[in-house]
């Protein structure tokens, strides 16, 4: 491990979305290395509280929506502040606010304290002048996907030693395959018969989510495995919609909504299978690592970097996005496989977790490249 570095991780998610447990997790991690980290993040709103929550200590900032610079300087300031009254090292950013706040925190402080970035989104990068602006006053853009870095590559802004793939981490020592006993718990707690079929699926209640598809094609999976059971984990403005649904399809008795979760970890105990029924967005697949670290095959649509994670038939099984027939054929194969076959696949997706998004493995790829970034200062 190199020096112990002094580092500054900013977020300005409200939502308690992928990227926000990210950067949350990678505090963790650092801080477990033995590195001194500040966590900046978006005071009074969701992301903030979980950090609280997690003994994390963040620190507040306005952080509002809009670039405003009457609204924005009192946190260029106050990073500003942090950074000369901390001595830090680096800067790390993980979304467009705060990206923008800390390369303008250290060009009008004059803080010779490089920026690092990591892009969490599949969504297109736009190439204006701004931007272009921003991408020469960053020393390395992180990327968290192949499909992320295929298109960050696409737009030419960043030349190739300043592009560095380092996919997400996870506490593996909070996930781990189930007992039986665990399972038998799990179940009862949430009223699922033991001897039922189970699949699960965490995400939140949003249209990228696809749970209309998702509960169409658990239509076909309920037709042909009656004793199946589906556990949804989440909250969000789709989630009476989706209700509804289930029951205009006549699937709400096989189908649980149990909301929102802080620790998903001893429901997917319960679980035989992850599903994961997105159309797009997963620049990173929280999810469906924590299905991989829980040793649940998993069926899921192939977006953003769900194949990155998921192999075909030794993870458990792809789908079409958009494609219920597709998604239902998925979920059917793994929960009609055998409880050996379900468990080679669960096996071959913790190992994997285990050898490439442990903790220690992941703060590793970051120290080498605070440490890259800082001898290029």
């Amino acid at each position: 491990m190199p020096n112990a570095l002094r580092i500054l991780q900013l977020n300005s998610a409200r939502k308690y979305v992928g990227e926000a447990a990210h950067t949350l997790n990678l505090t963790e991690a650092l801080r477990q290395r033995g590195h001194a980290v500040w966590l900046g993040l978006r005071e009074n709103y969701e992301t903030f509280d979980r950090a609280a929550d997690r003994g994390l200590e963040p620190i507040g900032f306005n952080m509002p929506h809009r670039w405003w610079p009457p609204q924005d300087a009192p946190d260029i300031h106050a990073i500003a502040q942090l950074v000369k009254r901390e001595e830090i090292d680096i800067i790390h950013a993980h979304r467009g606010k705060d990206h923008w706040q800390a390369v303008f925190a250290t060009r009008l402080y004059k803080l010779d304290v490089p920026v690092i970035r990591t892009r969490h989104v599949v969504t297109p990068l736009r190439t204006h002048a701004a931007n272009r602006w921003l991408a020469r006053r960053t020393a390395a853009m992180v990327l968290v996907s192949k499909a992320v870095e295929l298109d960050v590559r696409r737009t030419g802004m960043f030349d190739g030693e300043r592009l560095v793939f380092i996919p997400g981490g996870i506490d593996l020592s909070h996930y781990n395959p189930a007992t039986t006993d665990r399972r038998f718990a799990a179940r009862n707690a949430i009223d699922l018969p033991p001897d039922a079929l189970v699949a699960i699926c965490v995400a939140r209640f949003a249209i990228v989510k696809a749970h209309h598809i998702l509960l169409e094609a658990w239509r076909f999976v309920r037709a042909r495995l009656p004793q199946a059971r589906l556990v949804l984990v989440g909250a969000g403005g789709f989630f009476a919609e989706s209700q509804a649904l289930a029951r205009a399809l006549k699937i709400d008795d096989s189908v649980h909504f149990l909301g929102k979760c802080k620790d998903v970890a001893p429901l997917l105990d319960a679980a035989d299978c992850g599903v994961l029924a997105s159309t797009g967005s997963e620049g990173f697949s929280r999810a469906v690592l924590e299905y991989m670290a829980s040793a649940l095959p998993t069926a899921a649509t192939r977006v953003g970097a769900v194949p990155d994670l998921i192999t075909d038939g030794v993870h458990g099984k792809l789908a079409d996005p958009g494609d219920a027939k597709s998604l239902a054929g998925a979920m059917i194969a793994v929960l009609e496989a055998s409880v050996e076959q379900r468990r080679v696949w669960g096996r071959a997706a913790f190992e994997k977790a285990e050898a490439g998004y442990s903790y220690s493995s992941w703060a590793d790829l970051h120290e080498r490249l605070y440490a890259h970034v800082l001898s290029e200062k």
